[in-house]
């Protein structure tokens, strides 16, 4: 007996292959910003190798993060843009710029900077479940030694700028944009676990996450990418200031505790009463809605997880975290 499909088996079997491609592509493109990355860092190391510090009063240390930052934000923006001009998409689309009143700016900037500082202490917690098995994955103090000023504004160049901008538009622009025509929720998830993922540690994979739902929070909320680059950057400003006063001895890490908590909490705070605010002049704060009911969320989320290329891009970035983790114990 032949079976013939009616018209909404056949929309959910053509909308199911559309979002595999979609999933599929964006996967490899995943693949190639982590290979780029690779590939990249292999070449500012053999640059320094070689030629050693390039400005006198700029540390080596300094130097190669620049290189890194540098090289890495190149990676995200010309992969990027290519894949947005191979699969003709819309930059208006992917990368919004609608006009957001301040208040509302500020408040949702004070909200997601609370959430992101709140999600360090996931991350400092698997630290001490680490340090319990003598492990440490813990990245470079690069302001420690007590670097000069140049250093230092490459400091904030390379970890709290250039981040800023190269991953809100790879992670927030391209990756969330192309799924947001199936749906914003799925969007915001596949996009925040791939944001975590590329990071490649596994102390950062959880505080990532949280960051990643923070950000990608605000820009459905307000159609604009301007609100997550500000609180993205704060978030990493504010981790390079503490590290700065600790590295000269401005704040002992008692102090910078304390001052890290009192910041938390008054955000906290005001988060609290901005939520409120918020609630009532927008009651789809919370909310999320699907962009069509074609098929239900969860069908839309298992198609897309299942890609063979999203999967292959978890399993490297899990393996590479496991290396990143166990490498400094490895005797060659």
């Amino acid at each position: 007996m032949q079976y013939f499909m009616d018209q909404n088996e056949y929309r959910s079997l053509m909308y199911k292959r559309d979002l595999r491609a979609t999933a599929t592509h964006l996967g490899v493109l995943l693949l190639l910003f982590f290979g780029g990355e690779m590939a990249l860092s292999l070449l500012a190391a053999g640059l320094m190798t070689s030629n050693g510090a390039i400005f006198t009063y700029v540390s080596s240390t300094s130097l190669q993060l620049l290189l890194n930052g540098l090289l890495s934000s190149a990676v995200f923006f010309l992969i990027g843009i290519i894949y947005c001009l191979i699969k003709r998409l819309s930059f208006a689309r992917l990368f919004p710029f609608e006009r957001t009143g301040g208040k509302t700016l500020a408040m949702l900037c004070v909200i997601g900077l609370a959430f992101s500082l709140m999600s360090n202490y996931a991350a400092s917690m698997l630290t001490d479940v680490f340090a319990l098995f003598d492990v440490s994955n813990r990245g470079g103090d690069v302001v420690g030694d007590g670097g000069s000023l140049p250093s230092i504004l490459l400091y904030y160049l390379t970890v709290a700028v250039l981040p800023a901008l190269a991953e809100e538009f790879a992670f927030r622009g391209v990756i969330m944009g192309s799924l947001r025509k199936y749906s914003d929720a799925m969007a915001l998830l596949i996009s925040s676990a791939a944001f975590a993922l590329m990071h490649g540690n596994f102390v950062q994979i959880p505080f990532t996450f949280c960051c990643g739902l923070a950000f990608g929070y605000i820009v459905l909320k307000t159609n604009s990418l301007l609100p997550s680059i500000i609180v993205h950057f704060l978030n990493n400003a504010l981790s390079v200031t503490f590290d700065v006063l600790t590295g000269y001895g401005i704040l002992n890490a008692r102090m910078a505790n304390l001052g890290y908590c009192v910041i938390i909490i008054t955000l906290c705070v005001l988060s609290l009463v901005f939520i409120r605010k918020l609630s009532k002049k927008k009651p789809d704060l919370f909310r999320f809605s699907d962009s069509d009911r074609i098929i239900p969320f969860r069908d839309k989320l298992k198609t897309a997880v299942c890609s063979p290329a999203l999967i292959s891009f978890a399993v490297i970035m899990v393996l590479f975290s496991i290396y990143s983790l166990i490498s400094p114990y490895i005797v060659l």
